[in-house]
């Protein structure tokens, strides 16, 4: 009790007002809507995702906050469930030395239309490190692409997708085959050709693609997907700034409000109500709205409060709204995103009274959060284990790119139950929650009424491409 005292202490008077807007009593009832049975885990698309949408509109309105998209909350991203039949696939490679058949429950085919290549000629692209260059568009357009490089890092799949703009006709590589019940693309212009990837989780295929010689081809035929179109919502709402010029720059807290369903079979509960991941960090950009919607002062910068669909199915909502941005980009210095507030039981630890993020030195958000810990009482740090290696799997990776300063906010990077259906309302520590969020608060309202705004952190290697990207959106070159 005294230390909280002394923390509240430190706090300016309109910073304690502010925080004291948020509340466990507010996060516990927008965490138990969210994540109750009646919206079924909010898989994307689903009834309870829609429901979960109209909900936040519903408080946005409650507070008198401007709708963000022109007269609506909803950012539409018009979509398609997509899936892929395997019945009736084939994939056959042949060479010099010999031939490789795939076995089809080994193959995931994600991204393309029907295909049927008989003895196509193949381009093999190899890439050992990041930096090795993009082949030249003549030597891929209109052929089948053989790709060897690891899939897993987010630098070698963001050169797959500069790989796939080249246009080849379809792409073939070793990873995983994981097949979702239903993939979501956007929706394509008429006459925009979709290009398949195929990927084969058999351990000889490395193996074979290292046999293959300069007269190698394929034979390769894909079935027809089965195509649903659907609309999703990313909710969105406005809080106009005070600063007559400050008010033009914006600063997005966001988070997302999807989980994953039902699971498909087994016994007893099957709902994965997505408590802590994510409505959690969802409530918490709710909390923050109400915090500052009430509050006397409006900050300096506008604050804009959206929460995305579609994180859980490879951050779709957030890279939907990085390429349909409702606000100039130019004009966005900072997204603060929120994920798993609620639980303490780290799974390498309690993390009771503590605070962290992804990316923690990346940007100046990081201090502003660990000084605005140090004035309520939160240690905010960077977690050695996770802060680096979770920035590219979070929806804050959209506008980083793009070169946002931008960070995704957390408690507890790991925990039990973690994409199970124990996630459940009644497990978060709302008490420590509610220190947690207030201190997100104040962070928030610093950055916004500061004279400058929060940057990208010159010396450290890891920020390199981003603080390039920021130069790049700005014309710094």
């Amino acid at each position: 009790m005294l230390l909280a005292a002394a923390a509240s202490a430190a706090l300016a008077p309109e910073e304690s007002r502010l925080a004291s807007a948020v509340s466990a009593d507010l996060l516990r009832a927008h965490v138990s809507f969210l994540a109750s049975d009646a919206l079924e885990g909010r898989d994307t698309p689903s009834r309870g995702l829609d429901t979960a949408a109209e909900y936040l509109a519903s408080q946005f309105r409650r507070l008198g906050l401007k709708p963000g998209a022109g007269q609506s909350f909803f950012q539409i991203a018009r979509m398609e469930s997509v899936r892929q039949p395997m019945e009736g696939f084939a994939l056959e490679l042949k060479w010099s030395g010999g031939s490789y058949s795939a076995d089809p429950s080994r193959a995931a085919v994600t991204g393309g239309e029907a295909l049927e290549l008989q003895d196509a000629p193949l381009v093999r692209v190899v890439w050992r490190s990041p930096e090795d260059p993009l082949p030249p568009r003549e030597s891929v357009a209109g052929k089948v692409v053989l790709l060897s490089a690891p899939v897993r890092n987010a630098a070698y799949l963001e050169k797959r997708r500069q790989l796939l703009a080249l246009d080849p006709v379809a792409l073939i590589a070793a990873g995983p085959a994981f097949r979702a019940a239903a993939m979501l693309e956007e929706r394509q212009p008429a006459g925009r050709r979709r290009i398949p990837v195929v990927m084969i989780s058999d351990s000889e295929f490395p193996k074979v693609l290292e046999s293959l010689d300069a007269a190698a081809t394929v034979n390769l035929r894909i079935p027809p997907p089965e195509r649903q179109p659907v609309e999703l919502k990313n909710v969105v709402a406005v809080l106009e700034g005070s600063d007559p010029e400050l008010k033009e720059e914006l600063i997005l807290l966001t988070a997302h409000y999807d989980h994953v369903g039902v699971r498909a079979g087994g016994e007893g509960d099957r709902i994965l109500n997505g408590a802590n991941d994510n409505a959690s960090g969802t409530a918490t950009v709710l909390a923050l709205a109400e915090a500052f919607a009430r509050h006397s002062a409006r900050p300096r910068r506008t604050l804009v409060f959206m929460l995305y669909f579609g994180e859980e199915k490879g951050l779709i909502g957030s890279r939907y709204y990085a390429r349909n941005p409702l606000f100039p980009l130019q004009r966005t210095v900072a997204n603060l995103n929120f994920e798993q507030m609620g639980r303490t039981d780290d799974n390498a630890g309690s993390r009771a009274g503590k605070l962290t993020a992804s990316g923690f030195d990346y940007t100046t958000l990081g201090d502003l959060l660990m000084l605005a810990g140090r004035d309520t009482g939160v240690e905010a740090f960077k977690d050695g284990s996770n802060s680096d290696s979770f920035f590219s799997r979070s929806d804050n990776r959209a506008l980083a790119d793009l070169g946002i300063p931008a960070i995704t906010v957390t408690v507890a990077w790991t925990f039990p139950d973690y994409h199970r259906p124990g996630d459940e309302w009644e497990r978060l520590d709302y008490a420590n929650m509610e220190r947690a969020v207030r201190t997100c608060a104040i962070a928030v309202l610093r950055a916004a009424n500061a004279d400058r705004a929060p940057a990208w952190i010159d010396g450290n290697p890891r920020t390199a491409r981003y603080a390039e990207a920021w130069r790049r959106l700005h014309g710094a070159h």
